[in-house]
């Protein structure tokens, strides 16, 4: 049976893959997934990642 928190076994299993999949995503997929917030199983994260991308262009302008 296969680890669930193992880094190395399971792709969305630690917060560091996660985040990392994250980063990979589109702004639009990012986007579309905050909207939906109550469905993702890594809200703070996904939160993070929003916040990180979008609210730091706002800040520049």
């Amino acid at each position: 049976m296969e680890k669930l928190y193992d880094p190395n076994t399971s792709y969305l299993s630690c917060e560091k893959t996660v985040q990392k999949y994250l980063r990979s995503l589109s702004n639009l997929q990012i986007q579309t997934f905050y909207e939906n917030l109550e469905f993702t199983p890594f809200p703070i994260l996904l939160m993070k990642e929003y916040k990180k991308r979008f609210d730091n262009s706002k800040n520049k302008k």
